[in-house]
């Protein structure tokens, strides 16, 4: 008593008010058995939510989202259906108290669990940017490699992004490509040509045809007619016989100037291309190959190395050419070869490997987005050593360089690694900061100011000043286009058709407008710091002459997008763009269940459940409903009650938008009969037509806000996102209002968010 009276007396919790709160099984588990699991349990439940398993987890909140759903349609009193047994009113309210009890915000002033992102390989996009990024090469990775499967609604999933073997035969492709663009070597040099092969070339003797063969120490070469000066490349196809430890040794000359010599170790099943270059005035000149180490050693132990030859299979003279000159160099070839030897550098000595090192460990630190170790640049070293042995140029050993660099697992993948081999939460370190920003605001590699700071240690300081520049920076467009179109499905119009018949004006043109007009706006809204209400409360939108002349408007003319002022049925932000509207519809008709299905999806993050087993569409209008609207047909499939629970949520969204077509164009009738935009939700709130939808949604625009915090921090991560995320996504809503309620706001809260700052290690 006395410690009771003291509690009482200090304010504090009473004995009654510190009674365990009744557990699962006693408060929830006996309603759930007699109303709901008929349908929500055993092999085939109804939407595919199994409450018999959910009973079975620790606490409600180790299914939060599933349970969150369960209470909402409690609370509007949309579960149990109508038909099923239903229970009072008393015993309704004991539970969702109960729910909301359990389901209530989590302890946010205790530490956080970040999660943690799957190892995940750089998607197309990617790719593409990082190519141009990293070296200046404008690579269409689509023509290359497939599209990417999507995770949670976006492509940069890491759970969906790994690499089998097939995928790995395309980055090798596209690695081999990338480089021939990016670095001009003289072996890649083959026209105009003059080519000499066994019958024309002269010295040494005929060794079978089609090969010169030099048995002793001499000489093979071509007589070559220079007609204009210039830079010219000598490419010698050769191959050898050996003898005792020592390679053949050929010698190239231009006249009697040497140019380069060179080990040729090549096998006759596999001769080598041996390049140089000189230079040349107008006139005759001799090409020669020189044969300067002849050995003859019967005694060998090894049959097959006791004589050593060299055979001369062809000599081919390029040129003139310029596109070795330093002025005709491509900025790329420039940006990577920072240190370029000397024909005499490269061709004699060893001197060249030390800057040669230096460039290799200077381009990792940008391609792997970190300070490379000492291991990952001596495999490359050692890769370049082997191909100046087999002869190759300078350029030609950065290629193959920069073609391993493009297929390492530390290029292809967003590594976040555990270098600490540390259990539980960590910090990222700064380049994987780095990298995680970038990645999620311009879709690509970390420019040399991120990683600079990273270098320095500076970058988690100064997260606020990096965000705003990388949202002005034009890079950041790549953020609007990729996260927007995945989040509203607009990228869906890449592919989609509609019916000649019913729609001949759609084609690939006004595709390609719907597109870009959903694009502009959320740039404008992203680049002007406008409120997140703009996306279902704009005025204004940006059109072409095309799109205008599709929307009714007089003006603009041209193919040049500018803002305009819309007309009143169309201020409603995104729910009135022909993008939205089109993709949310079938190739012949509306869909208000599709309309509607996407505004709880993308809009108010209140998926449906999917159709049960066995339910049909929509029934054909014919029969008994020919000549009924699409409204009416609606009516009657709404009378099964299985389908009811969620057709009365979805379709009077979509019925609000019915006086758009199934290409975004207002109508007022559907055939002879004036289109009924007017509905009501399960809540007892009304709609009708478009401005009814948008002032419901400004209502309820806190839902959508949540939506687009969550959307964004999936987007973010590279992951779905967990219950432990919830105090993270909650920080995300408060930012974002806080900081005028727009996209900036909530990307800046969200790179200082636990989530997006730590990992949870294994």
């Amino acid at each position: 008593m006395g410690v009771a009276i003291a509690f009482a007396a200090c304010g504090l919790a009473t004995a009654a008010d510190l009674a365990p709160r009744p557990t699962m099984d006693v408060a929830l588990k006996p309603f759930v058995e007699t109303y709901c699991s008929d349908c929500h349990s055993g092999d085939n439940p109804e939407a595919g939510l199994r409450l018999d398993q959910l009973l079975k987890a620790p606490s409600v909140p180790h299914h939060r989202h599933e349970w969150t759903h369960v209470l909402e349609r409690l609370e509007k009193k949309e579960m149990p259906p109508e038909e099923g047994d239903q229970p009072d009113d008393a015993k309704r309210a004991e539970v969702v108290a109960w729910l909301e009890a359990e389901l209530a915000d989590p302890d946010c002033s205790l530490p956080q669990d970040p999660g943690r992102v799957t190892l995940h390989r750089l998607n197309r996009t990617e790719y593409q940017n990082t190519i141009r990024d990293l070296l200046g090469v404008e690579f269409k990775a689509a023509s290359v490699l497939p599209r990417d499967e999507l995770g949670f609604g976006f492509d940069n999933n890491g759970d969906v992004l790994s690499l089998p073997p097939v995928l790995l035969e395309k980055y090798l492709q596209a690695a081999e490509a990338i480089s021939v663009q990016a670095i001009v070597t003289p072996e890649n040099l083959l026209e105009p040509a003059q080519v000499f092969t066994w019958g024309k070339l002269r010295g040494g003797d005929a060794a079978g045809k089609g090969v010169r063969a030099l048995l002793t120490n001499g000489r093979v070469w071509a007589d070559v007619k220079i007609e204009k000066p210039g830079r010219y490349i000598a490419r010698v196809r050769a191959f050898a016989t050996q003898a005792g430890d020592e390679p053949v040794k050929m010698r190239l000359l231009a006249g009697e100037k040497e140019l380069r010599t060179a080990d040729v170790e090549a096998e006759q099943h596999d001769p080598q291309t041996y390049v140089a270059s000189f230079n040349a005035e107008a006139g005759d000149l001799e090409i020669g190959i020189d044969f300067l180490n002849d050995a003859w050693e019967p005694w060998s132990k090894d049959p097959e190395r006791t004589d050593r030859n060299l055979y001369v299979m062809s000599i081919t003279i390029v040129g003139p050419v310029t596109e070795l000159d330093d002025d005709h160099l491509p900025d790329c070839h420039r940006r990577l070869l920072t240190w370029r030897p000397s024909p005499e550098e490269w061709y004699s000595g060893s001197k060249w490997r030390t800057p040669l090192r230096e460039v290799i460990e200077n381009f990792l630190a940008r391609a792997y987005r970190r300070p490379p170790t000492t291991l990952e640049v001596e495999r490359l070293s050692r890769l370049a050593a082997a191909s100046h042995g087999r002869g190759d140029s300078y350029e030609r050993t950065m290629q193959l360089v920069l073609q391993a660099a493009l297929v390492s697992p530390e290029f292809l993948f967003r590594g976040e690694t555990n270098s600490e081999r540390t259990n539980g939460v960590r910090n990222l370190n700064e380049y994987e900061l780095a990298s995680r920003l970038s990645y999620f605001l311009w879709s690509s590699m970390p420019d040399e100011v991120l990683l600079k700071l990273a270098r320095d240690g500076q970058l988690a300081e100064q997260l606020d000043a990096q965000v705003d520049r990388m949202l002005a920076d034009a890079k950041s467009d790549q953020f609007v286009r990729n996260f927007g179109e995945q989040w509203l499905e607009t990228r869906r119009l890449e592919n989609m058709q509609r019916d000649n018949h019913l729609f001949p004006q759609f084609d690939g043109q006004l595709r390609t407008a719907f597109r870009e007009e959903t694009y502009r706006l959320l740039q404008d809204i992203v680049r002007n710091n406008r409120p997140l209400t703009t996306l279902v409360s704009a005025d204004y939108s940006f059109v072409n002459g095309r799109l205008a002349e599709h929307y009714g408007l007089s003006e603009p003319k041209g193919d040049e997008f500018v803002r305009v002022q819309l007309p009143k049925e169309r201020r409603i932000g995104l729910l009135g763009h022909a993008a939205v509207l089109s993709v949310t519809a079938y190739d012949d008709r509306t869909s208000p269940v599709l309309r509607g299905k996407w505004v709880l999806d993308h809009l108010l993050d209140d998926p449906p459940a999917p159709p049960p087993p066995g339910v049909t569409n929509l029934p054909p209008a014919e029969g008994k409903l020919e000549g009924k609207s699409l409204r009416e047909r609606l009516e009657v499939h709404r009378a099964n009650p299985s389908c009811a629970v969620c057709h009365n949520r979805m379709d009077p969204l979509g019925l609000a938008l019915e006086n758009f077509d199934a290409v975004g164009r207002w109508r007022d009738k559907e055939g002879a009969d004036k289109i009924n935009t007017a509905g009501q939700l399960p809540d007892g709130r009304h709609i009708d037509g478009p401005e009814g939808l948008r002032d419901l949604l400004l209502a309820d625009f806190p839902k959508i806000r949540r939506c687009i915090a969550e959307k964004l921090l999936t987007y973010a991560l590279g992951r779905g996102l967990e219950p432990s995320d919830d105090c993270a996504v909650n920080e995300i809503v408060a930012g974002a209002q806080t900081h005028g309620d727009t996209f900036a706001g909530m990307v800046h809260a969200i790179v200082k968010s636990t989530p997006f700052l730590k990992r949870h290690e294994e």
